[in-house]
């Protein structure tokens, strides 16, 4: 019985809703005109969407039927050989019916590594295989052979095989064939693509018995060329199951027909995977076919005098994405708009690495200026020598050029650490009396103004606008192309400046003097570094390219500005 308003309760809640007899008839729907060139010649095409099914794939049905006929399967190991639908639908089943989470699949090893997570997500085990993708089931050296060998073997192991088990098109005759007729009494042409051959067998089977002027159109794939679930004639010709009686004719459909069909149905809200668009493109071509002879008018209704079409949605696009683009053009997709920023800006950013200005006040420990620091500050700007990344020679009366001392174990990780080496320093200042480093002329040494563990700030603003005004303690970086009104102020909104300013970024970061003066920051124990810009948006790449290289850097919001209250 079908629950009400289809919902489910209780402690057999998940299988009653994988239940086809206790929930609705998965829909059935008219595809839209654009889709259908046939429709001012009567005919009328409908999707059964079997995507709908609990597990989101036509195989959910043949996976209950054969997991019903064979209940011991709930305490042993469960073995198909499938990378899709059908082992999918038996992994989720077998938990769902007994809480078995033993399921493994056989898979070959060309399958794509999306198939393989989208496995594991579900909690199957991937084995995989080598040789043909594409296996014949009565090959005796072939995976299904094998399997059906180890079941044999192995107590405790079962081998549902949905090649030769007769579950898989009794499932079909079972549930979707009379769904279909329920819902479409007038059906004159039934279409599937053909994998293992259950869908076909089992549904054109119960048509044909209810109504035998039905006609079932199979198609396949073209040898050699697949499209994902489907077969191609040669290779299915073998199969066990009672398909000749019940299939009339059958067409090929190549792949890149099959995904483009897809996509267009996708787009206009059926949702449906490669096999899917496969079945659709094959009923077109078949219909196209009997439309130039009298044979389409024969299969007409006699009293609407229209040819009612019903294909099978089996499969989602999703986990086959990359293929559309690989097998599809370029225009046949939305270009991407502001592409140059795939080129630039791929680091991570976080929230967490953007500091308020009272938090970057914290993080400082920044010391209240004397009384006197403006008017000395601003009387003195002519004898200001920031830390810069050029040769500081002419500074020597003040400044003295230093070698590197030995190197102590280095507080940044390795991974900048294993980047510099041990040679002369041409570029950081230290002053001459106390051998630390600071600055300009008018702030306190570091070691007075900051303690050696506080952060250091990197000022990328010009040399300019460091000489105006900076933090104490900051090394001046200024970065190439920066400007206070650089994209009017909001560098993330052009995706130019964005591409223009990464790319000074890395060069910057690329230099030996700036990772020097990085390394002889890290020596003093000053670990993190806060980065100042004008407005903060540069600063936020800056870190990124820090942090990615594991250094714990920081930017701060509204940069420049946002610390100028403490000055």
């Amino acid at each position: 019985m079908i629950s009400p308003n289809n919902v489910f309760r209780g402690p057999n809640s998940v299988a009653d809703f994988f239940d086809p007899e206790k929930s609705p008839p998965v829909p059935l729907v008219e595809i839209p005109d654009r889709l259908n060139p046939y429709k001012k010649d009567g005919v009328r095409i409908y999707a059964k969407l079997l995507t709908h099914l609990p597990a989101q794939n036509v195989k959910s049905l043949p996976a209950l039927k054969m997991l019903r006929g064979t209940p011991e399967a709930g305490k042993k190991t469960i073995v198909e050989a499938s990378s899709g639908s059908t082992v999918l639908s038996l992994g989720i089943l077998a938990r769902v019916l007994w809480g078995n989470e033993h399921v493994n699949a056989y898979v070959t090893n060309k399958k794509h590594p999306e198939s393989l997570y989208m496995l594991r997500f579900f909690g199957i085990t991937p084995h995989l295989y080598g040789g043909l993708a594409q296996q014949e089931p009565t090959d005796p050296t072939g995976i299904m052979c094998r399997l059906r060998r180890l079941a044999r073997k192995r107590e405790d192991i079962v081998y549902p095989g949905q090649y030769d088990n007769e579950n898989n098109w009794k499932a079909h005759e079972q549930w979707t064939g009379p769904q279909i007729l329920r819902q479409l009494p007038e059906i004159n042409l039934f279409c599937t693509t053909v994998g293992t051959g259950g869908c076909i067998t089992g549904t054109s089977s119960y048509l044909k018995s209810q109504k035998p002027s039905v006609r079932t159109l199979g198609v396949f794939n073209v040898f050699g060329d697949p499209t994902p679930g489907p077969r191609h004639f040669e290779n299915f010709n073998s199969c066990g199951f009672p398909w000749a009686q019940t299939v009339d004719t059958f067409v090929d459909v190549a792949s890149v027909d099959s995904y483009r069909m897809s996509m267009r149905l996708s787009r206009e809200g059926l949702i449906a995977g490669p096999s899917s668009g496969q079945a659709l493109r094959g009923l077109l071509d078949y219909v196209g076919q009997l439309n130039e002879t009298d044979e389409l008018r024969q299969l007409a209704d006699p009293a609407t005098g229209e040819v009612s079409c019903v294909f099978t949605c089996s499969d989602l696009p999703y986990q086959y994405l990359p293929m559309y683009f690989q097998k599809l053009g370029p225009d046949e997709f939305p270009s991407i708009q502001n592409e140059i920023l795939l080129q630039c800006d791929q680091l991570k950013h976080d929230e967490r690495w953007i500091l308020t200005p009272s938090a970057a006040e914290e993080l400082l420990r920044f010391r209240p200026k004397p009384t006197s620091y403006s008017a000395s500050y601003k009387n003195a700007a002519a004898d200001i020598s920031e830390i810069t990344l050029e040769p500081v020679a002419e500074t020597k009366q003040a400044y003295s050029v230093t070698p590197r001392p030995t190197p102590k174990p280095s507080l940044f990780p390795s991974c900048i650490g294993s980047l510099f080496k041990s040679k002369p320093r041409s570029t950081a200042l230290k002053t001459a009396q106390s051998g630390q480093p600071r600055c300009c002329a008018v702030h306190a040494p570091l070691a007075t103004a900051n303690p050696p563990s506080t952060p250091l700030i990197l000022d990328l603003r010009s040399k300019a606008a460091f000489r105006t005004k900076h933090v104490p303690g900051s090394l001046s970086a200024p970065l190439a192309g920066l400007t206070p009104d650089l994209a009017d102020g909001d560098l993330f909104g052009v995706p130019e400046a964005v591409f223009s300013v990464w790319n000074s970024i890395q060069a910057l970061f690329g230099t030996q003097e700036i990772l020097d003066c990085l390394e002889e920051e890290a020596d003093w124990g000053r670990r993190a570094v806060v980065v100042v810009c004008y407005d903060g948006d540069a600063s936020r790449l800056v870190t990124a390219t820090l942090r990615d290289r594991g250094v714990e850097a920081f930017s701060v919001q509204g940069g420049f500005a946002g610390v100028q209250g403490w000055l």
